[in-house]
């Protein structure tokens, strides 16, 4: 057998490299020949290669016991066309290596609660930023009512305050934004060595969409402020 690098670890914590190891599978025993680098596992259990025989005689007979098999085409041949040839000649599906990614990644969005429990989280969080920030440049714009009444007085227009309030609500948003980046880097270059998250990366794309998020936070947050400035009569100043 050959096991993935995760599954050396799960099954034999905290022990050296090495081979020749023992286990039992159904009461069949097998040998570790080899230990191979695989990708980051989603699951917990262990991943283990070997020959289809030997597979069939580890794992009870059932009606479909092999759920795939990994070939190459000759350097010759194209991949969709030895595809196609697979498919008209044994009628089972046949996909390149891109295509059988994206199968995997479809399994996952449409047939597990992944993606709703992620979009739950991600929801949430959202909306959380929203209130949060909202809730506190609201506060900053009523506890400087007098101020903006004040520049109003001295002739500022409401468009000019309007982008002091935004420029200020962009510089907060690119300071926390830069924070959480850095922060969410640092923990996957913390947690590179550990097999089980070595697979975890941050995307341009993701960092990207969640520089968008921000964006649209500080925007709705700062829309609920500006109007108790843009209704304020100049002379609220000389008030108390």
């Amino acid at each position: 057998m050959i096991i993935d690098k995760a599954g050396y670890e799960f099954m034999w914590p905290g022990e050296p490299v090495r081979l020749g190891c023992t286990f039992e599978m159904n009461d069949r025993r097998a040998v570790l020949v080899g230990i191979c680098k695989a990708s980051a596992p989603f699951f917990s259990m262990p991943i283990v290669y070997t020959r289809y025989s030997q597979a069939s005689w580890f794992v009870p007979r059932e009606r479909n016991l092999m759920t795939y098999v990994l070939a190459q085409p000759q350097a010759d041949l194209p991949t969709a066309e030895v595809c196609r040839r697979i498919e008209r000649q044994t009628g089972l599906v046949a996909l390149t290596a891109d295509q059988f990614r994206w199968k995997t990644i479809g399994y996952f969005l449409g047939s597990t609660g992944i993606p709703v429990n992620f979009g739950i989280t991600i929801t949430l969080g959202f909306l959380i930023g929203v209130a949060i920030a909202g809730q506190t440049f609201y506060l900053f714009t009523i506890e400087n009512l007098k101020q903006f009444g004040a520049l109003k007085a001295m002739g500022l227009t409401n468009r000019r305050i309007v982008g002091m309030i935004l420029l200020q609500a962009l510089v907060v948003g690119l300071i926390g934004y830069g924070l959480g980046i850095g922060l969410a880097a640092a923990f996957f270059e913390s947690t590179k060595n550990f097999t089980q998250l070595a697979g975890i990366a941050m995307y341009w794309q993701v960092m990207a969409g969640v520089g968008a998020a921000v964006l649209v936070i500080v925007a709705l947050s700062s829309l609920l402020s500006i109007r108790r400035v843009l209704v304020l009569e100049p002379a609220v100043v000389f008030r108390g």
